[in-house]
């Protein structure tokens, strides 16, 4: 009959919850998609950087190597102006040959003019999700391998 038009303060609030409940379940995967896309492509150009090593090395003829420096999350590139960082909050590892060990905290991978390298791998995480980049001894050859950590039970 002559009843005012609008919200009771019950259906406002259940309305907010509801929303409020929704942003909490989408939030989470927005962020987690956020930083996995970060990763993949921070694998991809080491990657890519890997490979434009083994080309250096081929076409100058002579040995050429990747820098990583694990302690401070950058790699450098031969040739490179400037050292590269890792994404935001992801973590860099190293498997190098011991001869490629600089110190504790920075090794190498050597390219030869032959293509071959001394071989190793780059481990690039963050969470549970690792990517790693890995150089074949005889061939130089570069591959990337995603990883997600099963949780134990």
């Amino acid at each position: 009959m002559g009843g005012e038009k609008g919200f009771t303060l019950i259906e406002l609030v259940v309305v907010l919850a509801i929303a409020a409940l929704l942003l909490a379940v989408v939030l989470p995967f927005t962020f987690n998609r956020r930083g996995h896309d970060e990763l993949a492509g921070g694998a991809r150009e080491i990657a890519s950087a890997l490979r434009l090593a083994r080309s250096r090395a081929i076409l100058q003829n002579r040995p050429v190597r990747f820098v990583v420096d694990i302690e401070n999350g950058f790699y450098r590139a031969p040739g490179a102006s400037a050292a590269h960082a890792v994404p935001t909050g992801s973590h860099i590892s190293l498997s190098t040959a011991q001869e490629e060990q600089i110190n504790d905290t920075t090794g190498a991978i050597r390219f030869f003019p032959d293509g071959s390298s001394t071989g190793g791998g780059i481990g690039l995480s963050l969470g549970a999700e690792r990517y790693d980049i890995l150089v074949d001894w005889l061939t130089g050859g570069v591959s990337i391998h995603a990883r997600t950590a099963v949780a134990a039970r």
